[in-house]
This record gives C-alpha cells, structure tokens and sequence, in this order.
C-alpha cells in the first residue's frame, strides 16, 4: 500500500479512536486531527444549509459537536480498514461505512434536555419562516424520539466521507461529511 494512503488511513483509525473512547479530557488532542481556523468542515446527518443545525465550520465549532457526539451519541464505528482513499499530492480523499449503535446512555434526562435545547434553536431561528420552524423542530423532535426509542444495540447505518490536507507533514481532516439511509 502506498506510504500516503497508510498514512491518511492512520488518521481515520486515530479518528475513530477518539470516538471510541469518548474522552472529552482528551478532547483538544483529538482536535489536532482536524486544519486549524476556520477552513474545517463538519457535516453531520441533519445537515441542509451551512452553518445551521448539523453543519459545522472552524475548529470551535466542530469542537463542540464532537464533545456533543461523545456525550449525547451512541457508539460509532467506521470500516476503517475498508475505507476507500485517494491521494492525490497534499489533498486525500476517503469514503466509507460505518454504523451507530444505540447505547443505554442515551434514555437519560440530560440527552433529552441536550435534545429540547436543540428544538428550541429550531424554533428561535429566525432565518425560517414560523411554518418551516415548526416542521422542522416538530421532524426533529420525532426523528430524535424515534432514535432513543431503539433498544440497545440498534445498528444505524451510514456514509462516511472526508477530504484531507498535509500540512506541516501531518494529514488533517479538512471537510468531513456523515450521511444516513432515508428511512
């Protein structure tokens, strides 16, 4: 295999690493895996403008999503070894599989007011007409229900996709995208 792509698949199993082990100590480690400032993209499965719910740009905000999957998310795991990666110079690309699995930990109280203060962002968000904030916090709130409601060890599917960029001789995620089955 070639040197590049051992070494982009090295970051996706350091990445999934992270989430495995759902340290929020080790949080700002984790970050060093991502481009510094404001170029870095995180786009999770609710994703449908930028910069709004599920759409994450800039080492703070993706941050705070990340720390948010650690706390409030149930166990993910990539295909890391099945992960499909280009390279092309100093920029790689990867695609691949993966699947959450629903925890026990997510029927608490504190999900479900993480889950609440969501759907009010929805509600508040004035850039929707009064119509489009109630549907979408009304989709949102039975889409997050019907998550919780799944016994322990439901498997969700997804895609996973990446775009990456050496930098200082390390290989950093630029644009991260998460994508699930419309059921």
């Amino acid at each position: 295999m070639d040197t590049a792509i051992t070494e982009v698949q090295q970051v996706l199993q350091r990445f999934q690493d992270g989430y495995t082990a759902r340290d929020v100590a080790s949080l700002d480690e984790f970050m060093q895996l991502f481009v510094p400032g404001d170029d870095a993209e995180l786009i999770g499965i609710g994703a449908a403008a930028r910069n709004q719910n599920e759409w994450f740009q800039g080492a703070a905000r993706i941050r705070e999503i990340v720390e948010s999957d650690w706390k409030y998310w149930g166990d993910v795991r990539l295909e890391v070894n099945e992960a499909k990666i280009t390279v092309k110079g100093d920029v790689a690309w990867l695609s691949t599989t993966g699947a959450i699995f629903q925890t026990d930990d997510l029927q608490t109280d504190e999900v479900t007011g993480f889950v609440l203060t969501q759907m009010k962002e929805l509600l508040e968000n004035e850039a929707l007409s009064p119509r489009q904030r109630l549907v979408e916090a009304s989709h949102f709130g039975v889409r997050r229900w019907r998550e919780r409601e799944k016994p322990a060890g439901y498997r969700w599917p997804f895609t996973f996709t990446a775009v990456l960029v050496k930098q200082e001789g390390h290989w950093r995620f630029h644009t991260i995208h998460w994508s699930m089955p419309v059921d």
